[in-house]
């Protein structure tokens, strides 16, 4: 029974360390590209209030907030998305 769970131990350890990696290294470049993202919205939103008043208000009716909010959650989503298909990629192949 030893030789059996030293084989299995063995298969498993090179696996296991390789899904690790690719966890860590993909936390590492999620957490980097999202800290980048916030870093642009907060300037964003710095700027967004130094604007004349009229023009924020005809860019609120306009709906303009709305939509840079969709386009960064959208860039912060593919970027989750693109972590996730690189570290199974590395993982498997």
């Amino acid at each position: 029974m030893g030789g059996l769970a030293g084989l299995l131990v063995g298969l498993a350890a090179p696996i296991a360390v390789r899904v690790i990696t690719a966890l860590g290294m993909g936390l590492v470049t999620f957490t980097g590209v999202t800290a980048a993202f916030q870093g642009l919205i907060g300037y964003a939103q710095t700027n967004w209030s130094a604007m004349p008043s009229s023009v924020l208000a005809l860019s609120s009716i306009a709906g303009i907030p709305e939509g840079l909010g969709i386009i960064a959650g959208a860039m912060v989503a593919r970027v989750g998305m693109w972590v996730v298909a690189s570290a199974t990629r590395w993982v498997v192949g």
